[in-house]
């Protein structure tokens, strides 16, 4: 595997330094310079870094090494992107309330649902109803999970467990889901799809390079983010994560 992605990286850097030159050959006011080429290339080789694929990157006078090791050990706080809408008290999905509070989620473009294990209110089928009427929206995402003190337990795919409770034959129903949060239970509810707990959780202070290779060992381009209180912060994206590294890099090695 590896040297299959190797090889196809040195062949996408061969084939952008072929661009390169032929456009120089066409124009010869088109000046092909060092940096050029570096920032050209840097997607590929941030990957690389970041997979622990190659340990440095030299290309004449300039190494990618000092300015790659500097943007990646920068805290990715300023790349969280906080859920809109979420409510600051766990949704209270019971009997009670039934689906009252609906319309207003829709309202306010809500991105996540937010419950609190050991509420010991939550009913299967309001559940149902509200992740039903909410993924008809573009919005609604997470299903974001709270221990009994209000700090992070983990996060889970609000899509996905839609489609699965909606399907002909689910691995398990509404009802159980709210059993599940109702006694905490934890075991249980990492079946969810989309599941990460908060021990694979960043805090606001992680640096990108270690996020990106967390989000690599687990196959996720979203992980949740912890404050200092260990509480839900938000969510950091793999692309945007991505794209901020190379920016970052390619401004130092441009020297702005």
């Amino acid at each position: 595997m590896e040297p299959t992605i190797i090889a196809i990286s040195v062949g996408t850097f061969i084939a952008i330094l072929g661009i390169l030159v032929l456009l120089r050959a066409k124009n010869s006011k088109y000046e092909v310079r060092p940096t050029d080429i570096v920032v050209a290339v840097l997607p590929i080789v941030i990957f690389l870094l970041v997979t622990g694929k190659i340990q440095r990157f030299e290309f004449g006078e300039f190494k990618i090494e000092s300015a790659f090791v500097k943007a990646a050990t920068s805290s990715i706080a300023s790349q969280v992107t906080p859920l809109r809408s979420l409510p600051s008290e766990s949704v209270r999905i019971d009997p009670k309330l039934g689906v009252n509070e609906i319309p207003h989620l829709i309202e306010r473009k809500t991105e996540g649902l937010l419950f609190r294990l050991g509420h010991g209110g939550y009913w299967g089928p309001a559940i149902e109803e509200y992740l039903g009427s909410l993924v008809k929206y573009p919005f609604l995402r997470y299903i974001i999970m709270e221990d009994k003190d209000g700090t992070f337990f983990a996060v889970a795919n609000a899509r996905e467990l839609t489609a699965l409770l909606m399907s002909a034959n689910p691995p398990y129903t509404s009802k159980e889901f709210a059993e599940w949060l109702n006694l905490s239970d934890k075991s249980s509810l990492k079946k969810l799809p989309g599941f990460i707990s908060s021990e694979s959780a960043v805090s606001e202070t992680t640096d990108k390079s270690q996020a990106l290779q967390l989000m690599e060992s687990l196959n996720a381009d979203n992980l949740p983010v912890i404050n200092k209180d260990k509480r839900f912060a938000g969510i950091v994206n793999r692309s945007r994560l991505t794209a901020s590294l190379i920016i970052d890099v390619a401004k130092q090695l441009k020297g702005d």
